[in-house]
């Protein structure tokens, strides 16, 4: 893998990810918001270290793919493939059998997961529930099951301008 020498590659805990005030244009994050415990915090942290009109972009698995007890597909009565959601709106912990047994995810609610953004002064640019095109059914006829119900949620959002007070 070519390392770009203009990019600074850090791992970290984003449990107590500490990044400097207004350091990054751009936030982006693949897959790993949903095992963060204390989501507020972290999109705090992030908004802190960027300047207003700077984006946070992100990819998170759906809150309706991470809600259920038992996620596996089942079938319902009449055999086809249904995805079963059940506790969606008991927000918390989920263990799941994901390249491990037992890995700890953090489920949110749509709605708490975009008023966390707004409510740390994000404006929310673009909301994406992936679902595959047509194309990409046809070049992997597997992913017609993602129809069902949408596996990740994609977030761009911009750091707001600081609000006005009235005195």
């Amino acid at each position: 893998m070519t390392r770009d020498p203009a990019i600074d590659y850090r791992i970290a805990d984003l449990e107590q990810l500490d990044l400097p005030e207004t350091g990054f244009d751009l936030v982006f994050s693949a897959l790993t918001f949903h095992y963060v415990r204390d989501f507020g915090r972290l999109i705090g942290t992030i908004r802190k270290a960027l300047l207003p009109g700077d984006h946070l972009v992100f990819s998170t698995e759906h809150p309706v793919y991470m809600a259920a007890a038992h996620p596996p597909w089942t079938l319902d009565e009449d055999g086809r493939k249904t995805w079963p959601v059940n506790g969606y709106s008991l927000e918390g912990e989920r263990r799941t059998d994901w390249f491990a047994k037992g890995v700890l995810k953090h489920h949110r609610t749509l709605a708490t997961t975009l008023n966390t953004l707004i409510g740390a002064g994000f404006g929310l640019r673009h909301i994406e529930e992936f679902a595959p095109t047509c194309g990409q059914i046809e070049e992997m006829p597997g992913l017609t099951e993602e129809l069902e119900r949408p596996m990740m949620l994609l977030v761009s959002a911009v750091r707001s301008q600081p609000a006005n007070r009235i005195s």
